[in-house]
């Protein structure tokens, strides 16, 4: 068959392969066979194989089936041995090296181990709050090199300080130490206070920081704490309070701190921790800063000092409050805070239903705060109502009255006596037979009157009504006083607005004649004054405005503001903040030209003028207003009567 060179022999050769008319000839079958045939990775040009022998194959002819050599041993594969050596031979070198490593370490590699290094922290086991702790540290180096850079990390517990001449709060320290030979021993002793409550478990911990020569990076070693326990505190803080009280009610806590320390205790600190339905009132002696921080100087052995605290608690009724307090030493870098705690205690109080419900009103006024007129008087009304599900007996109601707006009379009285030792009226059985029982659900009623002293700026009163009684005893309940109520009242200022018409001066030179005549011009300047009454105002404003006939010849002065509207001619003039006692003035001046329809009449140049503003002291709305302005001027000026009637 001749080679396809061309694209004629190819489509020829297409032509006969799907043509199918031609004929096929016999092609002669081959049978497969088994027999193996070794295919060497080296051949041997010289060995001549069976295949060798036999003639080269024709175009046509199959390849015949070659049968195994009978007598010849097969071909083996004489290069893959090798691999099997170098395996087993990695294997035993393997095993070796892991020996004679691990013989290493065990006996003399280990040179650079942390836990070669022996840290101990030693010290007793029980302490008194405050003294001073002995410890005693020791660090052991087992290595074969030197520590080199060594830090000794200690970390203390809460409430630690220094012994030094200016003790500090110690929370975390390093000790630098000397290099640590190998085999040497270190032995550094440590004293250090420690305060802390009875019976509190303090901890203390100790690392070791150190390097090694010819390597950058640093070693630790921790050691195992040590634990004390405080065996006694030097201070113990006793609270004393009522535990059920009423929503509303004042109470006393009493802070009582004692020293059990054989030395005198200084500089101490009680700071209380309020909670939201507790309000401070007044505290013996006073706090040294804020309204929960008390100082003593000095405690000495087996001394008592005594704080007591008052305040108003409030809340729902079953629901309860805790006030905290703790107390030690004073932090180093703040003397209001307590650096160290030596004793701790609570206050406890669950609010109860009221014992006694007290509606006080002022001037039919209710609320913890009522606003009076300037230097008005006012009526009081008390209503008590057992709302206790017992009689109460011996009731005895104290009003407390306080304020710069009262003077020694003010108080008064049909029934009630006025004590003015103590400052106080007291209604009890023996004026008022009606106070010896109370059966649940009854009322008393009282009522006095309060007569202001002298009006003063900022003039305010408050009432405390305090009610006592018997009642069943009950553990931590109160016994005698079931029912407190506040009430605080404030006299607000007052604002006075006034104006009047004078003859035009300053800019004007044409004034015109007086009384006014019809068809001429006559000028006028009005003054309008604002003035404050007991207390400061604030956002005065006055407004007011021009009759038709009346012109504005925009020429004023004033202190404040002035806007004046042409279109509806009013006049607005802001005012601001007025002093107690003082005024301010605005004066401007207007034209006016009567008509023959005002003949015999005095003609108004400005119409009423009303002020508002707001009492600083109270922030009450005060307001006043003044009378038209008329072209009447006054006789004290010189001026004749009917001065300001219109002439023809």
């Amino acid at each position: 068959m001749k080679p396809v060179e061309s694209k004629e022999q190819i489509e020829e050769m297409r032509r006969r392969l799907y043509d199918r008319s031609g004929a096929l000839g016999n092609s002669q079958r081959h049978d497969l066979s088994d027999t193996k045939i070794d295919v060497s990775r080296n051949w041997d040009v010289n060995k001549k194989t069976p295949i060798e022998d036999k003639p080269p194959l024709k175009e046509t002819e199959a390849v015949p089936r070659v049968d195994k050599v009978e007598g010849e041993p097969p071909v083996q594969n004489k290069n893959r041995g090798y691999r099997r050596f170098v395996f087993i031979g990695s294997l035993i070198i393997f095993v070796v090296t892991a020996g004679l490593a691990s013989l290493f370490l065990y006996f003399g590699g280990n040179q650079i181990s942390s836990s070669n290094i022996a840290l101990e922290i030693t010290g007793p086991g029980f302490i008194g709050g405050g003294e001073v702790v002995d410890l005693q540290i020791t660090v052991q180096n087992q290595n074969e090199v030197t520590l080199n850079s060594v830090n000794l990390i200690l970390k203390y517990p809460a409430g630690t300080r220094s012994v030094e001449d200016s003790p500090r709060n110690l929370y975390e320290e390093r000790i630098p130490l000397d290099d640590i030979e190998p085999g040497e021993i270190i032995e550094r002793p440590l004293k250090v206070a420690v305060f802390g409550e009875e019976g509190s478990e303090k901890t203390i911990t100790a690392a070791l920081e150190y390097r090694v020569e010819g390597s950058n990076g640093t070693f630790s070693k921790d050691s195992v704490p040590v634990s004390f326990k405080i065996s006694s505190s030097p201070l113990v803080l006793r609270i004393e309070n009522l535990e059920k009280v009423a929503s509303g009610q004042v109470v006393d806590v009493t802070m009582t701190a004692v020293s059990n320390a054989s030395t005198p205790l200084t500089d101490l600190l009680i700071y209380a921790s309020y909670p939201n339905g507790f309000t401070f009132e007044k505290s013996d002696p006073d706090p040294v800063f804020g309204q929960n921080v008390w100082k003593i100087d000095e405690l000495l052995p087996e001394e008592e000092i005594s704080i007591e605290v008052q305040g108003v608690v409030t809340g729902l009724t079953e629901e309860t409050f805790r006030i905290n307090f703790s107390t030690g030493p004073a932090d180093p870098d703040n003397p209001y805070m307590v650096g160290s705690t030596l004793a701790e205690g609570t206050a406890d109080f669950l609010i109860e239903r009221p014992f006694i419900n007290i509606d006080l009103a002022v001037n039919q006024k209710t609320g913890p705060e009522v606003v009076l007129a300037e230097g008005a008087d006012s009526d009081v009304i008390v209503n008590i109502t057992n709302t206790l599900d017992e009689t109460v007996y011996d009731m005895i109601v104290e009003v407390i009255p306080a304020g710069n707006a009262l003077s020694e009379n003010s108080i008064r009285s049909s029934s009630g006596f006025y004590d003015s030792n103590n400052e106080t009226v007291r209604w009890e059985v023996s004026n008022n037979s009606s106070f010896d029982r109370i059966l649940p659900g009854d009322s008393r009623q009282l009522q006095f009157s309060v007569r202001p002293g002298t009006v003063r700026t900022t003039a305010s009163y408050d009432l405390v009504v305090n009610v006592y009684a018997r009642r069943v005893a009950e553990t931590s309940a109160q016994e005698t006083l079931i029912g407190t109520k506040r009430i605080e009242a404030k006299y607000s200022s007052n604002v006075q607005v006034g104006s009047q018409a004078s003859r035009s001066s300053g800019q004007i030179t044409d004034i015109g004649p007086i009384p006014p005549k019809v068809g001429e011009t006559t000028t006028y300047t009005v003054t309008v004054v604002a003035e404050a009454g007991a207390n400061d105002i604030t956002n005065g404003v006055i407004e007011t405005s021009l009759p038709l006939y009346v012109e504005w010849l925009d020429n004023y002065s004033a202190e404040g503001e002035v806007i004046y509207n042409s279109v509806s001619k009013k006049i607005q003039w802001n005012v601001g903040n007025v002093s107690a006692r003082e005024r301010k003035e605005l004066t401007f001046q207007v034209g006016i030209k009567p008509s023959t329809s005002q003949v015999g009449s005095n003609p108004t140049l400005i119409n009423s003028q009303s002020m508002r503003a707001n009492d600083r002291f109270t922030g009450a709305l005060l307001q006043d207003s003044s009378p038209a302005v008329t072209t009447e001027l006054s006789t004290e000026m010189g001026f004749a009567e009917d001065n300001g009637r219109v002439n023809r």
